[in-house]
């Protein structure tokens, strides 16, 4: 996890200038590369590059040249086959690293564009081609890393977050209202506004959508060309014949454990989020035989759900080191800082007007994690199991009978409101709507989260290749491997006992009783709100404060909305004030206040 940003520029600024304004990007990236700053500029490109280092720390700094220093290359991200791919190359090609990133470089050199289609990994990249003049970026085909791009009058910015672009002066800064799901204000769920992949909430400033790249010169509008798409893998599933359903799971089985093997490449400590569930507890058990530190949340909701005790017994019988803070709700809301510098903080380092219950808690557990063991830098996480395994066809919090009911009462009415479908089965229109639901919101936020604290989040069960497999899966064959995660259950059966491939399926935050999250939720208005009302001169709002108190009212929507509308103004507010350096924004990074909730778990631990 590193990041970049830039611009391309002709004719070119005062390099003072051009310097000033590279050393303010680096700046506000400083969070996703702590580790190392180096900055190219050749009066056309000019770039700010910052490190994580993760492969090949002592010699890995970024931007990388080829042998003829005639192409740049910047990767914030991982390509996990890179060994593979470098012994593929023609015996010509001299490296000078044994950074993943560096693969990037010489394989343009032999296929131009093409080469993306070569890589499995998470990444956002660019390849400066200095004598063609030409720019490349492009994203990794699930979007898991960002990359925002726009056009000024003089060329194109470019950058791994919104921030880094505002603080150019040429930026565009206007909010755009069109991004921003308003019936979250209404609801507990966000979903994809007017189907934009990728909303970024300002007018002018677009994102790279995943699996596609950007092609750019001075002179030239810039062409975006998409290189991989799901429609692909869905078009062999009505072509092919049904296997039988066990050679499906066995396949899977296979693909998952080479995913999560390509995924622990690392030559720093890595950890994992163990929450005892299915998906994060395969994931541990497929990575076994490697030293990981694994993270947990306690609370009541972990504790009745028996997800508490899964995760401590499997870190135990995998012999390793468990750390679990007590997520107590009244001795949480005393504990964590919900003063209105941490909510203008909260929106700042989500780079969008949102602030949720289920981004806030993974912040203070990405926190904790970086307190216990601050020298890791990769943690593995669950995040894209359920997407197109169907993991959301049933769970503890929302029961189904059937596939079919899951279908019918769930998503046909919800594709509906999407527009036109396209001829595909029910449950593969729902893979493409997850396909930019993720890019435009779960990923979004595991990213902002994780690089806060200078963690690299990785995700193995979005690699590539498992997702296209399962979307290449005819569709009589859907209720019977989709229902209620079928496909996973069984196959993790290689490496987990049934306590664990038999457990209901319960959503991070949630469980039958939320109410509790809701009161934290509303403690945070009751910090920020009158300091808010005051700095942002916002007593218009003061009859939606005054509902969240209000006895019998729906005093969860009302705060719901309140904090929704909050961090509009605060975001309207960051953007306006990026350029000319007026944005003061503490960063809350360790120590956490979280403590344990029991002593550590598994072999080596220390006592908590």
């Amino acid at each position: 996890m590193c990041g970049f940003a830039g611009f391309l520029e002709r004719p070119a600024r005062p390099p003072e200038e051009r310097t000033a304004i590279l050393a303010r990007m680096g700046r506000v990236l400083e969070h996703r590369g702590p580790d190392d700053g180096r900055t190219f500029d050749d009066g056309r490109l000019a770039f700010v590059f910052r490190r994580l280092s993760i492969v090949d720390v002592e010699r890995g700094a970024q931007p990388l040249e080829n042998e003829a220093r005639s192409l740049v290359v910047a990767v914030n991200g991982e390509i996990y086959n890179h060994a593979e791919l470098r012994a593929r190359l023609p015996g010509r090609h001299t490296f000078a690293t044994a950074s993943d990133s560096e693969i990037a470089v010489h394989l343009f050199e032999e296929h131009g564009a093409g080469f993306l289609e070569a890589l499995n990994g998470i990444y956002a990249l660019l390849v400066w081609d200095r004598r063609a003049g030409r720019l490349l970026l492009a994203r990794d085909r699930l979007g898991v890393k960002p990359l925002y791009w726009a056009r000024v009058p003089h060329g194109l910015l470019f950058g791994s977050e919104l921030k880094a672009l505002l603080v150019h002066p040429d930026c565009p800064r206007r909010f755009r209202a069109d991004d921003f799901d308003w019936s979250y204000l209404e609801g507990d769920t966000y979903t994809a506004p007017n189907w934009r992949a990728s909303p970024t909430f300002v007018e002018g400033v677009e994102a790279v959508p995943g699996g596609s790249s950007l092609e750019a010169e001075v002179a030239r509008p810039p062409v975006i060309r998409r290189y991989w798409a799901l429609e692909d893998s869905i078009a062999l599933a009505a072509e092919a014949a049904p296997r039988p359903a066990r050679a499906y799971v066995d396949d899977y089985a296979e693909l998952f454990e080479d995913s999560v093997r390509l995924q622990l490449m690392s030559d720093v400590p890595i950890g994992t989020f163990l929450s005892g569930g299915l998906d994060s507890s395969a994931i541990a058990a497929a990575a076994r035989g490697r030293d990981m530190h694994c993270f947990s949340v306690a609370a009541d909701t972990t504790a009745a759900t028996g997800d508490l005790e899964r995760a401590r017994d499997l870190a135990r019988a995998l012999g390793l080191p468990l750390w679990a803070p007590w997520y107590d709700d009244e001795e949480f809301a005393r504990q964590i800082d919900f003063s209105l510098g941490a909510f203008e903080y909260f929106v700042w380092m989500m780079d969008a007007p949102r602030f949720a219950p289920e981004s806030f808690f993974k912040h203070e557990l990405h926190r904790y994690a970086k307190t216990r063991v601050p020298e890791l830098k990769v943690i593995l996480l669950g995040q894209g199991a359920d997407e197109f395994a169907g993991g959301y066809s049933t769970s503890l919090s929302s029961p189904r009978a059937s596939w079919v009911d899951y279908l019918e009462r769930e998503l046909v009415p919800h594709h509906r409101t999407l527009g036109p479908s396209p001829p595909v089965a029910t449950f593969h229109r729902e893979m493409l709507t997850r396909v930019w639901v993720l890019q435009s919101h779960n990923l979004w936020n595991e990213d902002r989260v994780s690089s806060s604290q200078g963690v690299e989040a990785r995700v193995p069960f979005l690699d590539h290749r498992l997702v296209e497999f399962l979307a290449a899966i005819p569709e009589p064959l859907h209720a019977r491997l989709f229902f209620n995660k079928a496909i996973l259950r069984e196959a993790a059966r290689r490496l987990l006992p049934p306590r664990y491939t038999e457990a209901p399926k319960v959503l991070f935050w949630q469980a039958e009783d939320t109410s509790s999250v809701h009161r934290l939720m509303r403690d945070c208005l009751d910090r920020s709100y009158p300091e808010f009302r005051e700095e942002y001169r916002a007593s218009g709002l003061d009859d939606l404060y005054r509902a969240a108190h209000a006895p019998g009212h729906d005093w969860t929507r009302a705060s719901r909305e309140l904090l929704g509308r909050m961090a509009i103004a605060v975001f309207e507010r960051l953007c306006q004030r990026a350029a000319a350096d007026d944005v003061r924004v503490s960063r809350l990074g360790p120590p956490s206040p979280l403590h344990e909730h029991a002593p550590q778990l598994g072999a080596g631990a220390a006592s908590g």
